[in-house]
């Protein structure tokens, strides 16, 4: 008997998630931004002024931004691929910027 080779390939339909891309790229620029007021402050000697705080603290709420979008970019129908690396990338930045906060509390 000869058989036919299928040569056609059946996909879903999937698509990566805009939101998880969205996710990631925050995330990414969190932790850009974090490097960069960590610079400003060692070259002022480690006394980082007012914009430095209100900077880190805006970062700090738009790494919580990325991962409530991450999280819930987990939930669509797509490949997991970026929702999941920009929820992991996000909780890990979430995490450094509280835990920044929390020893500049018990620091003072």
């Amino acid at each position: 008997m000869n058989r036919k080779k299928k040569s056609s390939f059946k996909f879903a339909g999937k698509k990566h998630s805009k939101r998880g891309k969205i996710s990631l790229v925050l995330a990414l620029c969190t932790v850009i931004a974090g490097i960069g007021m960590v610079a400003l402050s060692i070259q002022n000697g480690g006394n980082a002024n007012v914009y430095i705080g209100t900077a880190g603290l805006a970062m700090l709420l738009l790494s919580a931004v990325s991962l409530l979008i991450g999280l819930a970019s987990l939930r669509e129908e797509s490949y997991k691929l970026f929702p999941v690396l920009g929820s992991v990338c996000s909780g890990i930045t979430f995490a450094g910027w509280v835990a920044i906060y929390v020893l500049g509390f018990y620091s003072s």
